[in-house]
């Protein structure tokens, strides 16, 4: 049976008026539809209405200065009354309540009273019953910001957010912004859509395989080339190879599979590593043992290894043998070279060979990192303190990779204020102020200084090559070098310089190590500061450069390189350049589908920057700019900017003149036979650098073009996929082909492949089948029901304020949508997808006012330390991660309101404090120890940060639901201090749906600042109140704002005001309860006003799904809402379900519709 429509009635204490006007509405419903109602509806308003308004209202909302803006006297025939619905249901919600008349008017018998809300509610329910269903007028209407914004990103995958710079947009109906009345076009705004789709256009990438659309824009050179080339480093980086990490997993593995059974490809997942480089390190080091000298003592270290204890640590002798690999990279393999050149000198062809070399040998043994002769900085001595420890120098010789001693000879090593060695004898003495290590030692430690036999070889002691002040020590030898106070303040500032030379007669085939140490003993047996002495054209070196292959091979000085600055440039100056130097990762530790996943990102850095072009663009631009090498009238047919520069005549005669110019010139010939084949007039290093250069910008060109060629059809299929989606149906064939025109007709107008593509994507999003949201409407003067395809986009737009996805359209091209269930399955599908956050935060938002808190913050920032913008935005976004909870898992919609549940980040946390903080850091903790138990990537301490945890046990803290939520409160405060008024209100009227007249314009504002105040802002209030024209309305909600007292304007719990009085947030309900805060808040609406919650919720909810205002023809539908959620304890799907199955979400009205038809 239909309800009686529901009046928004505030619960006052139940009076015997009340409850006779109850039984008798109740009584009133009950005959719906009998001859009575037919009766009562005969002509209520000149009948029962008009008279009881002329006698007891008229005084005060008459045609002169009616109270509340009312004027009653516009009404005069039922269809009047009907036609404002909204303000009938409120007039009798305050008849009912009896606050109207107003208390010193003359004041009706209840009998009276009970039957102008009869009349009223009977004719309210009798035209809602007529035209139930009715899905109402929805016009054409264009995207709102957020719809425009959600669809951007769903059809690129990017969040561009192009509206950043519109204006707001209107809301109408139940106050949402997705109304279709509110959202009208205009020139200006047109202009806007133009400039947001040409923004979109920029993102449109062309890559190798197709049209796809990047996070920033792609149009310049600069944009290009930093979303290519960050994608490569980014793939770098997470395979950055740390060798020890390797080296442990090889060690473990080889206890472990004593063991266990499980593969080295299952050990190297479980610990993240590659299988392909931890095979070859334990390969390496399982078979060192075997070989000689360097090998040899590779293998040593390995074996000396201990079984593992312990899951996690490293021994000291793992510590030892990582010394000594890292030692071996640093000596043994090429040196790590400056790759980078910031004079406009360099010769750009020459630099791109130099890199070229150096990449190739980045595993193998460097003949150059040999030395016999070296400077060794022992240290500085430090300024002499009374109570400073002993302190000594130590320098270490000890065997190197062969297995014989050796000789050093010392050339008069020397104490000197500088690093170098002096020039001249005035550098010695006036600048350096060097003085010998003999000499102080003869001073201060003469025994020593005769011990050491300074000018003796202890081969040969008549030597007579070793002068005085040389030293020559034989492998081991261990120097220390003890200072006494005088001769550290003699010293002090000085720097121990030993040129080191290995003897060249007497250790021709040695291999020594040299360690030193200053203030303390060397520690590592090979470190920094460890030197190795062996002369390169050596029998040591031979064997030494055979032995060391294997070792090369698995630990290359670099596996990859990444400048910090200048990424993957070449290294030139002023030409735009890339070079490829990953041969080791690529080698040792990738695997096939990486490899191929890497070439790929190469592949695209190179056709998305058109790399071969602008390089030789921009070497030619060096050349004649910078360099002056092509200058001269033989050169001016040579430009950069020259579109023929690319094509083989201009290449031809490009490099023949040029290999001219640099003195090394092709063979004579024809021209013809020269283009065929370029070879050198005599043969050079430089010929063929050049020529070489020459050679891959050839390959390069002609690659670009094959892959253009490639891309094309497939980006204009993209695109036109593009157009599909953005219509939100498939492209009919005029539509096709009108698409393929313009891009032909861009193509001709000289516009390249990517720009024409570019053009297509803003004709696109500039389309009214883009940008507005209309229904195909068929002729007639009934109802129709909605086709599949706009019933897709009905759903989409509801539920994700975006176009709709695969999924759905499959399902509206296939016209099942409407068939059988599939409509409710495809709503219960939709809100378990990551984009329902958009019904958290746009409906929930929007009704509940603080979507727009961001932007219309009103707390003065400056009075609240702490209040930052990183805080604001996680205030803000608190209730759409509850919503997004509440949605997800189908709770009840009075979670809302009654939720001991809610979600923090740190900073959320920290500004609540007390549990809920604690919570937080607890669940982190969790979160932390989870990672690193399941081998997971770390997070940093920010990453940690952000994420929003679950927290509960809000209402024994005296929070819970909206009420307790920062957001809110401080959405209803003042600048300031707390609005009591404001929180109240927003209670009573956003949350439960009352309305009041807006207050007389005269009324007196609340003091901003109570800081300092004599009264407290309740005593404040109730001097405000005692007006009886203010207490009619705030009496309905102040003591909501004062329960929620607790809390200062920007949430945080207290109990003092501002100004230190003590907080009282215990208040007196309707019905003569007390209720103390938000608990008792929570509580009294739960149990006395949950109702007008639902009602209202109802309401608003079915105003945003349909997109227009609620009409009376809906209030049956609203009914059935209620009680279906009533029935199945409010939970949220239920809702979901019961509107997208109505009527009013299904159907729509024919072309020719008229209300008087039905």
């Amino acid at each position: 049976m239909p309800r009686l429509l529901s009046p928004l009635c505030p619960p006052t204490k139940m009076t015997s008026h009340l409850k006779k006007t109850a039984a008798f509405l109740a009584l009133l419903t009950a005959f719906i539809g009998t001859p009575l109602l037919q009766q009562l509806h005969a002509d209520q308003f000149s009948d029962r209405i008009e008279p009881y308004v002329k006698k007891f209202c008229i005084a005060c909302h008459g045609a002169k200065d009616p109270k509340g803006g009312l004027d009653l006297t516009k009404f005069k025939t039922d269809r009047s009354v009907i036609n404002s619905f909204r303000r009938w249901n409120n007039i009798t919600t305050f008849i009912q309540s009896g606050e109207m008349p107003p208390k010193g008017s003359p004041q009706p018998e209840i009998e009276e009273s009970n039957a102008v809300v009869a009349a009223v509610n009977g004719l309210l329910i009798e035209e809602a019953r007529k035209h139930s269903g009715d899905p109402g007028f929805v016009p054409p209407r264009r995207l709102s910001n957020t719809e425009y914004d959600h669809s951007i990103r769903d059809l690129t995958g990017v969040d561009i957010r192009p509206t950043r710079d519109f204006p707001a947009d209107p809301a109408g109906g139940e106050g949402f912004d997705n109304t279709g009345e509110a959202l009208s076009m205009s020139p200006n705004l047109l202009k806007k859509y133009l400039s947001a789709a040409q923004q979109v256009a920029d993102h449109m990438l062309l890559k190798t395989d197709g049209a796809t659309f990047a996070p920033t824009p792609a149009v310049s050179y600069n944009e290009r080339r930093k979303l290519t080339e960050l994608a490569i480093i980014d793939f770098y980086n997470q395979r950055t190879v740390d060798v020890s990490e390797y080296v442990e997993a090889a060690w473990r593995f080889r206890y472990l599979e004593q063991d266990k059974d499980i593969s080295l490809e299952s050990y190297s997942k479980l610990k993240g590593l590659s299988p392909k480089y931890l095979g070859l390190v334990g390969q390496t080091l399982s078979t060192a043992s075997a070989g000689q000298g360097f090998m040899k003592q590779l293998g040593a270290y390995w074996d000396a290894l201990p079984v593992p204890v312990a899951p996690e640590g490293r021994p000291p002798e793992f510590n030892e043998l990582m010394s000594f690999i890292e030692f071996g990279r640093k000596t043994l393999t090429p040196p790590l070279k400056g790759l980078i050149k910031s004079n406009a000198g360099n010769w750009p062809i020459h630099w791109l060979d130099f890199r070229a070399k150096t990449a190739a040998v980045r595993d193998q043994f460097a003949l150059e990192q040999l030395e016999s002769d070296v400077l060794i900085n022992v240290g500085r001595i430090p300024v002499y303190k009374d109570d400073q420890e002993p302190y000594s120098m130590y320098v270490e010789f000890d065997r190197g990779y062969s297995s014989q001693d050796g000789y050093v000879i010392i050339k008069r090593p020397l104490f000197s204020l500088a690093q170098i060695l002096p020039r001249n004898e005035q550098d010695e003495t006036e600048n350096h102020k060097v003085v010998s290590l003999k000499t102080i030692l003869e001073k201060y430690h003469p025994q020593l200084a005769a011990k050491l036999k300074f000018g003796k070889h202890p081969a040969n002691a008549s030597e007579e090559n070793i002068e005085s002040e040389w030293l020559v020590v034989k492998t081991p030898f261990h120097l220390e070098i003890p200072f006494n106070p005088e001769m550290q303040k003699e010293l002090q500032g000085k720097h121990l310089l030993l040129q080191s030379q290995l003897d060249s007669k007497n250790s021709r085939d040695s291999s020594v190590f040299i360690k030193h140490g200053n203030g303390q003993s060397p520690q590592a047996k090979f470190d920094n500061q460890t030197t190795h002495l062996i002369y390169a054209d050596s029998e040591a070196a031979s064997r030494l450069s055979e032995s060391v292959a294997p070792f090369c091979n698995t630990f290359p000085n670099r596996f990859f390189y990444v400048d910090a600055k200048r990424g993957l440039a070449a290294g030139f100056h002023l030409v735009e350049g890339f070079f490829r130097d990953d041969k080791p990762l690529m080698d040792k530790v990738l695997t096939d589908a990486e490899i191929r996943q890497l070439n790929k990102l190469w592949e695209e850095l190179d056709f998305v920057t058109n790399r071969t072009e602008t390089l030789l663009r921009g070497f030619v631009w060096f050349e004649r700019s910078e360099r002056h090498v092509l200058h001269g009238r033989d050169w001016d047919y040579l430009r950069a900017e020259d579109p023929a520069l690319v094509t083989a005549e201009m290449l031809d005669r490009f490099e023949l003149q040029y290999l001219e110019k640099m003195g090394t010139p092709a063979k004579p010939g024809t021209e013809e036979e020269r283009r065929r084949v370029v070879e050198p007039a005599t043969p050079s290093e430089k010929f063929d650098m050049v020529h070489g250069f020459f050679e891959d910008i050839r390959a390069g060109l002609k690659r670009q073009q094959e892959v253009l060629a490639a891309a094309e059809p497939k980006g204009l299929s993209d695109i036109l996929a593009f157009a599909a989606r953005a219509y939100k149906r498939p492209l009919n064939d005029e539509e096709t082909a009108s698409l393929q025109s313009l891009y032909q007709l861009l193509r001709e107008e000289g516009q390249t492949v990517e720009q024409s593509l570019r053009g297509l994507v803003t004709a696109i999003l500039m389309s009214p089948e883009f940008i507005y949201r209309y229904n195909e409407t068929p002729k007639g003067k009934g109802i129709v029901p909605l086709n599949d395809r706009d019933l897709a986009s009905r759903l989409s737009y509801f539920l994700w304020a975006s176009v709709p996805d695969p999924k759905l359209l499959e399902s509206a091209q296939a016209q099942q949508l409407a068939q059988g269930d599939n409509l409710r399955l495809q709503a219960n599908r939709m809100l378990q997808d990551d984009r329902i956050g958009a019904l958290a935060r746009e409906f929930f938002g929007q009704w509940l006012r603080y979507r727009d808190y961001l932007e219309k913050d009103p707390i003065n920032a400056e009075a609240f330390s702490g209040y930052t913008d990183e805080l604001r935005q996680a205030m803000w976004q608190e209730p759409i991660e509850l919503g997004e909870y509440l949605i997800r898992n189908d709770l009840p919609i009075t979670t809302l309101i009654s939720s001991d549940t809610t979600f923090v980040n740190a900073v959320l946390a920290k500004h609540y404090g007390g549990e809920i903080q604690s919570q937080w850091a607890r669940a982190r903790e969790e979160l932390k120890k989870h990672i690193q138990v399941t081998g997971q990537a770390q997070l940093s301490g920010d990453e940690l940060d952000a994420i929003w945890f679950e927290v509960s046990g809000l209402r024994s803290q005296g929070r819970g639901g909206l009420f307790g939520m920062a957001v809110v409160l401080a959405k209803n405060s003042g600048g300031e201090r707390t609005s009591p008024v404001k929180r109240g209100f927003w209670t009573v009227h956003h949350l439960l749906g009352q309305h009041f007249p807006p207050p007389p314009a005269d009324v007196p504002e609340l003091p901003e600042n109570v800081h300092e105040g004599e009264y407290s802002l309740r005593e404040l209030l109730n001097a405000h109140v005692a007006d009886a024209s203010c207490a009619i309305c705030h009496k309905h909600f102040d003591y909501l704002g004062l329960a929620q007292e607790s809390f200062d304007p920007i949430g945080r719990f207290r109990t003092k005001d501002a100004a230190g009085r003590p907080i009282d947030d215990t208040v007196t309900l309707p019905d003569g309860e007390t209720a103390k805060g938000v608990e008792g808040l929570i509580r009294y609406i739960d149990e006395h006003r949950k109702d007008e919650f639902v009602r209202t919720f109802c309401r608003k909810f079915l105003g945003y799904a349909l997109g227009r205002s609620v009409e009376l023809s809906d209030q049956p539908l609203l009914d059935e809402m209620q009680q279906t959620l009533e029935e199945n304890d409010y939970r949220f799907s239920v809702l979901v379900n019961k509107v997208v199955t109505s009527p009013q979400f299904r159907n729509q009205r024919a072309q020719d519709f008229v209300t008087a038809t039905k």
